[in-house]
């Protein structure tokens, strides 16, 4: 069964770079979500090394995708501040959110991946010294 993605499937993308992102974003994301079921220490450190250089790439997928929303938001508010001065602030805002809303999701999607990666980084290094230490002690098959 094809896994859909719901971020990308619900709205079309039109900023080329955003859309590469997203696709960069869903290798990445099978990729998380792939189980670990290694028993062994070396397989594990191979995953956990392979997370570090996804978790890299985000890091920086992250900062361009935050400098490109706020550069997305000054142009914005600079080619229409005669408008939204007329509009109110809640008004103003739902505006400049509905115009940024590539931007925003694509932001939150990678920071939520890094954080995801994060997490499971830890779960990895955990899985690998509590084998170790069962190796160390005679209780690993």
């Amino acid at each position: 069964m094809e896994q859909q993605n719901i971020i990308t499937d619900a709205f079309e993308v039109s900023n080329p770079y955003l859309k590469n992102m997203h696709a960069e974003a869903d290798t990445m994301q099978a990729f998380l979500v792939e189980p670990a079921r290694l028993q062994d220490p070396t397989s594990l450190t191979v995953r956990l090394k392979d997370m570090d250089v996804y978790m890299a790439r985000l890091s920086e997928m992250i900062s361009r995708a935050k400098a490109m929303k706020e550069r997305a938001l000054n142009l914005y508010l600079t080619e229409n501040e005669a408008k939204l001065a007329k509009l109110t602030a809640t008004a103003s805002n739902r505006l400049i959110n509905t115009h940024l809303y590539e931007y925003v999701v694509t932001y939150n999607r990678l920071d939520t991946m890094y954080h995801t990666a994060e997490h499971l980084s830890r779960d990895l290094v955990t899985q690998i010294s509590y084998i170790k230490q069962q190796m160390a002690t005679g209780l690993y098959d």
